[in-house]
C-alpha cells in the first residue's frame, strides 16, 4: 500500500521516533481527510442523479468547511435548482447536514464532555493539543450551554414518555434517596448560586475491593431543591415499584431537605426510614461545644448510641465546666440550640444498626459524590450564574448516569437525524461490484502467407519472421 510506504520513508528520514511519529500524525491526517473529500465527491455525483432525472439543472458548486474528529476538511457539493422549485444541495440533504453548522454532532459532544471536567480554557487547549480539531474557550462555552439545556429538557421529558406497565417496573427491597446543597462561588456582582442535588441508588456492591452503588442516579437543579426532587420523583415513578421496598432517606435536615420532602416523591411503600446526616450532625455538636472539645466527642457518642439520658447528663456537665463568667451567657445559649437541635431531629439521629434493617451501609453518599461536581465548579477563579451552573451540572449528571448519548440523539435535531431510504440506496449502488467478464485466455493468430510482399501485410509478416 502506498501509505505503507510513505511511512517507511517517514521512518529513514527521521533521526527519532517522536519526530516520526509527528509526521505520522500530519500524514494520517491528511489521508483522512482525502478520503473523505473523495468520498463525498462520489456520493455527491450520485446524489444530484435523481434530481437531473427529475429535471433538476446543476446551478453551482459550492464549499462546505467542516470540523470533523479527524480533522478540518473542506469538500465541494453541488446545488441544483429547477424552475418553481427551490434550490437545493443534495448531498446536504441527504446527509442530514445542518445548515451554518462548521462542527459534527461527535465534536460538540466531546466539547461539552471535556467541559464538564476542567474549564473552558483548559478544555480548549486539550482539545487544540489532542485532537485534529480545534475549537476556541468561547466556542466551548456555547456549545456546553446549549447541550446542557437540552440535557435538562430531557431528563424531564423522558420520564414522561415512558409508558411503563406497573408489573414490568423493578421491584428492589432496598431503595436509597438522598439529599444535598452545593454552594459554588459567587460571581461578581451576582447572586451566589446553589446546585440542588438528589442521588437515589439500590444499595452498595464491591467491584473487586472498591464498593460501588447500585443502579445509582443523580439528579440536580440549581433553580431549587423543589426541582430537583421533582426531576428524581418522574424517574423514580417512571422506573419503580414500591410497594414492597423499603425506603431509606438521608440529609443534613437544611431548608428543603426535610423529611416531608422526601415523603411527597415516594408514594405508596411498605416503610420509610429517615436519617439525618451524620456528618452534619457531628458538624454541629463540634460547633456547638467548640469552647469544650472533649465534652464534644462524647455528646458524639451519646448521639451515636441514641441515648437521650446521657445526651442530657453532657449538657449538664458543659454547663458545669463553664469557666469563663464573661461567656457564660454565650456557651449556655450555644448548649440550649444544641438541645434543641437534637430534639427536633432525634427520631431521624437513630442509627442504621438500631434500627432492625436488613443492611448496614449506603447512607451518606450524596455528599460524597459531590466531587465530580465541585471538582469543576468550586474555587480556583471559577464563578457561575444560575443558567450556567444549571447546564454544566445537567452534563456531569447525564455522563454519571451514562445517559449523555442517549440524551443528544433525542433532543438534539443533529444527533437524531437518520439517513432517509433514498441515501441507503445510493450506497448500497456505489458499493456494488462491477460484474467480471469470465477470462478467455491468450487469442492466437497469424498473418497470412499469401499477401503481397509490396502490401503493408506482407511487409509485417515479413519482419516477424
Amino acid at each position: 500500500m502506498k501509505i505503507i510506504a510513505q511511512m517507511m520513508e517517514i521512518l529513514e528520514e527521521s533521526a527519532t521516533f517522536l519526530e516520526a511519529e509527528i509526521l505520522f500524525e500530519e500524514l494520517f491526517r491528511q489521508k483522512a481527510e482525502e478520503c473523505f473529500q473523495e468520498c463525498m465527491e462520489r456520493l455527491d455525483k450520485k446524489c444530484i442523479q435523481s434530481y437531473k432525472d427529475q429535471g433538476y439543472e446543476i446551478d453551482s458548486v459550492r464549499k462546505r468547511t467542516m470540523q470533523f474528529t479527524f480533522g478540518t476538511v473542506e469538500f465541494s457539493r453541488r446545488r441544483v435548482r429547477k424552475k418553481g422549485e427551490k434550490s437545493l444541495i443534495p448531498l446536504d440533504k441527504y446527509l442530514q447536514l445542518s445548515s451554518r453548522s462548521r462542527n459534527s454532532p461527535l465534536v460538540e459532544m466531546k466539547a461539552a464532555q471535556m467541559a464538564s471536567d476542567g474549564v473552558y480554557r483548559k478544555a480548549a487547549d486539550a482539545i487544540n493539543l489532542l485532537t485534529n480539531f480545534s475549537l476556541s474557550h468561547s466556542a466551548i462555552h456555547s456549545i456546553t450551554q446549549r447541550v446542557g439545556q437540552k440535557v435538562q429538557e430531557w431528563t424531564e421529558q423522558k420520564p414522561l414518555s415512558n409508558v411503563t406497565m406497573m408489573k414490568e417496573k423493578r421491584k428492589v427491597p432496598v431503595l436509597f434517596i438522598e439529599g444535598d446543597g452545593l454552594l459554588l462561588t459567587r460571581r461578581k456582582g451576582k447572586e451566589r448560586a446553589e446546585l440542588h442535588r438528589v442521588q437515589i441508588h439500590e444499595g452498595v456492591a464491591k467491584k473487586g475491593k472498591r464498593p460501588v452503588l447500585v443502579n445509582s442516579m443523580m439528579f440536580e437543579s440549581a433553580e431549587s431543591s423543589q426541582k430537583a426532587f421533582k426531576r428524581a420523583s418522574g424517574w423514580i415513578e417512571a422506573t419503580y415499584d414500591l410497594r414492597n421496598t423499603v425506603i431509606i432517606s438521608n440529609s443534613d435536615g437544611g431548608s428543603g431537605y426535610e423529611k416531608d420532602k422526601f415523603d411527597l416523591i415516594i408514594g405508596k411503600c411498605a416503610r420509610h426510614e429517615h436519617f439525618r446526616d451524620a456528618y452534619h450532625v457531628n458538624q454541629k455538636i463540634k460547633q456547638r461545644l467548640s469552647f469544650d472539645k472533649e465534652l464534644s466527642y462524647q455528646m458524639i457518642s451519646a448521639v451515636r448510641e441514641w441515648d437521650y439520658t446521657k445526651v442530657c447528663t453532657v449538657i449538664s456537665q458543659a454547663n458545669d465546666r463553664i469557666q469563663d463568667d464573661y461567656r457564660r451567657a454565650e456557651y449556655e445559649l450555644e448548649l440550649t440550640k444544641l438541645l434543641s437541635y437534637l430534639d427536633r431531629n432525634w427520631d431521624s439521629l437513630k442509627g442504621l444498626h438500631l434500627r432492625y434493617l436488613p443492611l448496614r451501609k449506603g447512607i451518606g453518599v450524596c455528599e460524597s459524590n459531590h466531587r465530580p461536581y465541585s471538582y469543576r465548579m468550586k474555587r480556583q477563579g471559577r464563578g457561575f450564574g444560575q443558567k450556567g451552573a444549571g447546564n454544566l451540572a445537567a452534563i456531569i449528571s447525564a455522563r454519571k448516569n451514562g445517559v449523555f448519548l442517549q440524551a443528544l440523539t433525542e433532543m438534539i435535531p443533529a444527533f437524531k437525524k437518520e439517513f432517509i431510504p433514498e441515501f441507503k440506496g445510493i450506497l448500497r449502488t456505489l458499493l456494488k461490484k462491477p460484474k467480471t467478464r469470465k477470462s478467455v485466455g491468450v487469442i492466437e493468430g497469424s498473418i497470412g502467407k499469401r499477401c503481397a510482399s509490396s502490401h503493408a501485410l506482407g511487409q509485417l509478416a515479413k519482419v516477424l519472421k
